[in-house]
């Protein structure tokens, strides 16, 4: 399995992420459904910590998928895999965006 590296723009900081080449789009999909949920949240206006941010964004993604894994049968080792790359994925802008504070 070959893996490619994917530079992706999460809350405007740019990211190198590691994905089989096969999952290129799924992983570009999910950035763009992670930033699509933290603007959401920024545009509330309640939350303006980034951290928190970050967080309320992959706990609506994960409770999205949650619903989804229910109705559509989705097999756990595929739920498994999608949460472990957007825990990754916000794992990653947390830890940026706390290194460009400091």
């Amino acid at each position: 399995m070959q893996i490619q590296q994917v530079q992706v723009d999460i809350l405007g900081r740019q990211f190198n992420i590691g994905t089989p080449a096969s999952e290129h789009d799924t992983l570009v999909q999910a950035v763009h459904m992670l930033n699509d949920k933290i603007a959401a949240i920024q545009s509330s206006g309640r939350i303006v910590e980034t951290d928190k941010i970050v967080i309320m964004a992959a706990l609506n993604l994960t409770h999205d998928l949650l619903k989804l894994t229910v109705q559509d049968d989705l097999a756990i080792g595929e739920f498994e895999r999608k949460i472990s790359a957007m825990v990754q994925c916000c794992d990653e802008a947390v830890a940026q965006a706390q290194s460009q504070t400091v």
